[in-house]
């Protein structure tokens, strides 16, 4: 945290008052199609991080709890907040008593995913934890927060074959004359104030969480624990249409084909526009034999396939493998647009530009690539 969240002077009729706090990734899981001799997996950079960073603790598996303060909280933050202040004076002393140094001094934790009471209790956490505690305890104060859903573009990462799509929650706040949007990133909250986003419950910001958790399992190789908290995250909220198609994916990479189909239709029966499910069953139905099928399914989700990065980076290793350089640079140049720091792509335009001829342009990745941050640099994400 190198900021200190502060209200703004209230202003007549409705108003947006950003404050600083960081963002919650709403984590997609993909896994992509099979290695070959063209993309070898790799290890993860993160494998294993996650379970020792976090103690191997587990969230409570009744949701109710995620969200529930105890004494030793509400007296915490009763002898920092004034219950009979205005809301602004209420929201900056419940901030500053998260984050400030003289409060909780809050620390950021990538894996940490607690509920508020062990959040409390560690002051660490990641932002979706932190939002979390946020969202309880001003609530506890009558001020009325909510987590929402911002439509902003989404974040991709990659941990061998699994591919993340992060995407983007905040807190939330109406009151009679001013709206609220506690956010970390000044470009998403002013997206956030054109688009205003979209509201989202407790079950599905909690469902979230236990998805999330399961993602982070998965990426430690405990695959019982993952289905365990993904089966949690579809129980809680039978709706969420992400929280199905992650379940599918634990279950693609349990090497249980069916079972993943089955969440992807439940995925689709929740939300029938939910591409990543129809991006799922297109795969099954292809790599099932069902050629007319996968073909239909796939003209509905071609262009939202090429939104992720990594899928390019696979096409253009098959262009590559049948020996179509410029359609390799093709799918490479479009994947880079999207992310410009994957060491992968990075280094896969460096090669594919300088066997095209194109020196200066090889010379501008391989800068690029030598200025990421030297653990990313030789990482496979």
């Amino acid at each position: 945290m190198k900021t200190t969240p502060t209200a703004q002077p209230p202003v007549p009729g409705p108003a947006w008052k950003p404050h600083v706090v960081p963002l919650v990734a709403a984590l997609l899981l993909f896994a992509l199609p099979s290695a070959s001799a063209e993309e070898p997996a790799h290890a993860a950079p993160h494998a294993a991080a996650s379970a020792s960073t976090a103690e191997c603790y587990r969230l409570p598996e009744n949701p109710g709890e995620l969200l529930r303060l105890d004494a030793e909280m509400r007296a915490f933050f009763a002898a920092r907040v004034s219950r009979n202040a205005p809301i602004e004076a209420r929201l900056d002393a419940i901030l500053d008593a998260i984050v400030g140094e003289d409060g909780l001094h809050f620390r950021y934790e990538e894996f940490g995913l607690y509920d508020v009471r062990e959040a409390f209790r560690r002051r660490r956490g990641n932002c979706l934890t932190l939002s979390a505690l946020i969202v309880a305890v001003a609530r506890d104060f009558r001020i009325p927060a909510r987590f929402n859903d911002v439509p902003v573009r989404p974040n991709w990462s990659r941990v061998g074959r699994i591919v993340l799509e992060e995407n983007h929650v905040n807190v939330r706040i109406e009151t009679a004359g001013s709206i609220y949007e506690i956010d970390f990133d000044p470009r998403l909250n002013r997206q956030a104030s054109r688009e205003r986003g979209r509201i989202i419950s407790n079950q599905r910001a909690c469902a979230t969480l236990y998805s999330n958790a399961g993602v982070y399992r998965l990426i430690d190789d405990d695959h019982a624990g993952a289905l365990r908290y993904m089966r949690l995250a579809t129980q809680t909220d039978p709706s969420y249409a992400a929280g199905w198609t992650n379940l599918a994916g634990a279950h693609l990479l349990a090497h249980d084909p069916d079972g993943a189909r089955h969440c992807y239709d439940r995925a689709l029966a929740a939300d029938p526009a939910h591409l990543a499910a129809i991006d799922g069953l297109a795969r099954l139905s292809r790599e099932a034999g069902d050629t007319a099928r996968a073909e239909k399914l796939q003209r509905r989700i071609s262009r939202y396939r090429e939104r992720n990065p990594y899928y390019l980076l696979y096409l253009a290793r098959g262009k590559l493998a049948a020996n179509d350089i410029q359609g390799a640079h093709q799918y490479l140049s479009r994947a880079v647009r999207i992310k410009d720091d994957d060491p992968e792509i990075l280094a896969a335009l460096v090669e594919i530009s300088s066997r095209l001829g194109h020196t200066r342009e090889s010379a501008r990745w391989s800068q690029r690539l030598g200025a990421l941050p030297k653990e990313q640099d030789t990482a496979v994400r």
